[in-house]
């Protein structure tokens, strides 16, 4: 029987479901299944365990990672661009970073928090190349990291994010971005 791929993206879409709203301890390999409407046995076909959904998550995000990175590369103000994608918009990317921010603070969350690691270097290092200032592009990974999190926690206000983020881009303008 061939591999269905978008039977393995169901489930971890379901994964990654239960991850956000519940908890690992909640994603179990049954209730993944229940909740992709797959049976256990079809399930561990294409995941063999629990720890294989993790891998399958941990290979997801870094693939859509590496889409953002290429993206960001082929813009013509990198750190605009940045800034301007760093607000949460419950996309497929968001909702793998969220469900890996929940593995990576277990104590076995290791390689959630390397998978995390990668992709903020690769973000750091293509600005640094742009810019060609380390420094400042791990200060503007900063701001990204800031404009997320106020983002997703409903902190930036919708009706002044956009007069916000104008005010972020040019302190980081001012800085020398």
């Amino acid at each position: 029987m061939a591999r269905d791929g978008s039977t393995r993206e169901l489930l971890l879409d379901a994964y990654v479901a239960l991850l956000i709203e519940e908890g690992e301890r909640a994603a179990t390999v049954q209730a993944v299944a229940d909740r992709a409407g797959v049976s256990k046995g079809g399930l561990l076909y294409h995941f063999g365990s629990k720890a294989d959904l993790e891998a399958g998550l941990i290979e997801r995000f870094l693939a859509f990672g590496a889409e953002d990175v290429e993206a960001l590369l082929r813009a013509d103000d990198i750190v605009e661009a940045f800034l301007r994608s760093s607000i949460a918009v419950d996309s497929g990317f968001d909702r793998a970073t969220v469900a890996l921010v929940r593995l990576a603070q277990l104590p076995t969350g290791g390689p959630a928090r390397a998978a995390m690691q990668r992709i903020d270097d690769a973000y750091a290092s293509a600005i640094a190349e742009r810019l060609g200032d380390e420094e400042l592009a791990h200060a503007i990974v900063l701001m990204s990291d800031g404009i997320y999190l106020r983002s997703a926690m409903g902190a930036l206000d919708p009706a002044r994010a956009e007069a916000e983020l104008e005010s972020i881009l040019a302190i980081a303008r001012r800085l020398g971005a």
